[in-house]
């Protein structure tokens, strides 16, 4: 079918139409303002449909449509200010969909359930719809990736709630404003890879909950204020995030306002475990402890300081050598100075006093040198040795502790 340079005033009917070859509408003007320009609803086209420089001034309806072959609107411009410009919900397209190389959409572009079996592509596109929904495209399907990039520019939200894109989402040099809540909504989406590197911060959040990619890649200085992380998921970082440091990277969890969710620590951590980087998992696990402090109880918090300072909650286990190394000075001090006024012999036939030998008895409940029970002690003496045998019974089962959520952990 033949429309190229088609001029029409009034509506375009073909609700149920089948077009076995190609349908053309190449730099095509329909205009009907306020109503629709272009209804074609379970519309099918065996061969593609050609819509490069195409100008409406109306809705364009192409709900349970089907393309055997690709979608062209490189360069279209579909005015429908404050309605849907286009409405595409359960489109079939076999091949690419390319609205692309100046696309501008002044309205709502809906693409509910739609179907891609290629690339989707809005490279280049302009969206508008200030303070609404620019791209409503829930549970969208593009098997060859969707492409906002290259100066792409939405005004208003980007929805895409639980989409499944076999490919790369791609949004590096997009410029994303005036939202009315958020400036992405990712909820529940599935991707290949997320290549979020807009050209600014976005305005409004950016919401990826329950969401998995196999790559994220994005830029600390582009993360939005508010970044919704809660069941967000992913394989591995990409190059370019690889460049935000662990600081960086906590302080990314940290602006989700949902707050502190262990899942968030752990995703983050098994991300640089399978990257091979040790260290930077073993410190984000300590910082998701440390945050899950603001969440507990006074109790809860008192044990949580403990197995920080004593076993850097069982990754720094080397910090109870040093308490063990402490205790033991500060103890051999206590009880050399202590023997023999308040630390006598219980029979006759006790051996000599070793003061390092008894504050090891005292302290490590495991141990057994004779010395405790050799000597009985008095007055300070007595008060001490009940203090180094609470902090030996403390220091063990904070190791214990530590250890043994670190498996648990891993």
């Amino acid at each position: 079918m033949f429309c190229r340079d088609l001029s029409v005033n009034g509506e375009i009917r073909l609700p149920g139409a089948r077009i076995g070859g190609r349908l053309d509408l190449g730099h095509a003007h329909l205009t009907n303002p306020g109503g629709t320009a272009l209804t074609a609803d379970r519309l099918t086209v065996d061969d593609g449909v050609l819509g490069e420089g195409l100008t409406t001034d109306g809705q364009v309806r192409l709900p349970g449509a089907r393309v055997g072959g690709v979608l062209v609107l490189a360069g279209a411009h579909l005015t429908n200010p404050g309605g849907q410009a286009l409405n595409a919900d359960g489109l079939v397209a076999d091949g690419d969909v390319h609205a692309t190389d100046g696309f501008t959409a002044e309205g709502e572009v809906r693409l509910v359930g739609a179907r891609v079996g290629g690339l989707l592509s809005f490279e280049a596109a302009t969206l508008i719809n200030p303070g609404r929904w620019a791209l409503y495209a829930f549970r969208l399907s593009a098997g060859g990736g969707l492409h906002c990039r290259g100066g792409f520019r939405a005004e208003g939200e980007l929805l895409l709630a639980g989409a499944r894109i076999d490919g790369y989402f791609d949004l590096s040099d997009s410029i994303l404003t005036k939202p009315g809540r958020q400036a992405l909504d990712f909820e529940g989406a599935t991707a290949l890879a997320l290549v979020l590197l807009p050209r600014h911060r976005p305005e409004g959040g950016v919401d990826l909950t329950n969401a998995h990619v196999g790559i994220l890649e994005d830029d600390p200085t582009t993360w939005p204020a508010s970044v919704h992380l809660r069941g967000f998921t992913y394989d591995s970082l990409g190059l370019r995030s690889d460049k935000a440091d662990v600081r960086t990277r906590l302080d990314w969890l940290a602006r989700d306002p949902d707050g502190y969710a262990a899942q968030l620590y752990d995703q983050l951590a098994a991300a640089y475990r399978r990257a091979g980087e040790e260290q930077a998992a073993r410190d984000v696990a300590v910082a998701a402890q440390r945050r899950r402090r603001v969440t507990l109880n006074p109790a809860g918090k008192a044990v949580n300081w403990l197995l920080f300072l004593t076993v850097g909650y069982g990754y720094r286990t080397w910090l109870a050598a040093v308490w063990l190394l402490g205790l033991l000075v500060l103890g051999t001090w206590i009880f050399n100075d202590a023997h023999p006024h308040d630390l006598t012999p219980v029979d006759a036939n006790t051996s000599g006093f070793n003061a390092l030998g008894y504050t090891l008895d005292v302290l490590l409940p495991i141990v057994d040198l004779g010395q405790q029970r050799a000597w009985r002690a008095h007055g300070a003496a007595m008060y001490w040795s009940w203090a180094f045998i609470t902090a030996g019974w403390v220091l063990t089962t904070a190791v214990v502790a530590g250890l043994t959520g670190l498996l648990k952990r891993q």
